[in-house]
C-alpha cells in the first residue's frame, strides 16, 4: 500500500510537466480552467458538489492562515467562495496536502531570496 500512495504521490507531483511533454501546453486546457472557474463565479457550483480554486486559506486542512492554497470550494450563485471543510481526509491526503504545502514555501523561500540578493 505504501508503495502504492509512494507511486501515486510522485504522479500527483509531476502530472503537469507530463501532460505538457506529451501534448504540448495548449490554450485550451488554460482557457478550460479559466471557463470553469468563471462559470463557478457566475453560477455558483452544483448542489453537493465543489471545485478546486486557489484561495487564502484561514487554516483548513492544516495550511496556515493566509497562505492561497487550492481548496476545494463551493460558490454561492452570489460568488461567494468557501472551503469546503466536511470532506475526510484520509492519511495519504494529509501528507500530500502537507508535502504540497512545504514546496509551496520552499518556492517561496527560494523566490524571497533571490530578491533579497539583488
Amino acid at each position: 500500500s505504501s508503495g502504492i500512495n509512494a507511486e501515486y504521490g510522485q504522479i500527483v507531483r509531476t502530472r503537469f510537466s507530463e501532460i505538457i511533454n506529451r501534448r504540448g501546453m495548449t490554450t485550451m486546457s488554460t482557457g478550460k480552467a479559466i471557463a470553469d472557474h468563471l462559470t463557478a463565479w457566475n453560477n455558483g457550483t452544483l448542489q453537493g458538489t465543489h471545485i478546486s480554486m486557489a484561495v487564502p486559506s484561514n487554516g483548513e486542512y492544516g495550511v496556515p492562515t493566509g497562505v492561497f492554497f487550492s481548496f476545494p470550494v463551493k460558490v454561492s450563485y452570489t460568488g461567494k467562495i468557501s472551503v469546503e471543510t466536511g470532506l475526510e481526509l484520509d492519511d495519504f491526503t494529509k501528507d500530500m496536502i502537507a508535502q504540497s504545502y512545504q514546496e509551496l514555501k520552499a518556492e517561496a523561500d527560494e523566490a524571497l531570496e533571490l530578491v533579497r540578493q539583488h
